[in-house]
């Protein structure tokens, strides 16, 4: 009885797989790590405040047969991030864990893990690779923490990245589903609105809400 329950199992996984050269639509969501959400010396427990509207935007994603990426935080005991940075999200510990509410989503078919040493994900394991696997590609959209840091970074190297392979995508970031931090020497406000503007100059379009993404998917000709 298992083997027929698992080869059903299997039938549906294969179903709902999407071929990587059909996929319109990528999300990557960015260091929504318990060591920066929940516990740890980098957390801030307001990034919560993030996640429903982080989970309404992957289900979205989800319905248009789009691809979901969790760009997370890896590091290994040495890290040379460690110098600059208090220890955090060490490989093997409930710090480098996806937080509980999105970790449902992690295992679900055309979904993407990538751990990373340092601030920006692009550099890590096969990033570029895989995007270009994804000849039909016509929009990405970046959420997650923090702003300023790995956010930023990873957007605009992305934009770069696109570039040197010569293929246009639309690009965007969603403010209520981003944050960044307070900390002396470091104001969240002031750091938000660099992010803002300096994603903008990179030529990735910077939205208030869901609401306004899918409106500029509208006028850009990519609602589904």
């Amino acid at each position: 009885m298992k083997n027929v329950e698992n080869q059903r199992k299997e039938e549906r996984i294969k179903e709902e797989m999407i071929n990587l050269e059909e996929i319109e639509k990528a999300l990557h969501v960015i260091d929504m790590n318990n060591g920066f959400v929940n516990f740890g010396a980098m957390a801030n427990p307001t990034y919560n405040a993030l996640v429903p509207e982080q989970l309404r935007l992957i289900e979205k994603i989800r319905k248009e047969k789009g691809q979901i990426n969790f760009i997370l935080e890896g590091h290994g005991e040495d890290a040379l991030e460690f110098k600059s940075y208090p220890k955090h999200c060490v490989m093997g510990t409930s710090e480098a864990e996806l937080i509980p509410e999105l970790l449902p989503e992690q295992t679900k078919v055309n979904t993407n893990t990538y751990y990373k040493n340092c601030i920006n994900g692009m550099l890590t394991g096969n990033v570029g690779e895989d995007i270009k696997k994804l000849k039909a590609l016509k929009e990405v959209i970046f959420v997650g923490v923090c702003a300023d840091l790995c956010v930023m970074d990873f957007a605009r190297t992305y934009a770069r990245y696109l570039d040197q392979i010569n293929k246009e995508v639309k690009l965007f970031v969603i403010k209520n589903m981003i944050d960044t931090f307070d900390a002396p020497g470091h104001s969240r406000e002031e750091w938000l609105d660099i992010a803002y503007k300096v994603m903008a100059q990179a030529g990735i379009n910077v939205v208030e809400n869901y609401e306004e993404l899918e409106e500029k998917e509208k006028t850009f000709g990519l609602k589904r």
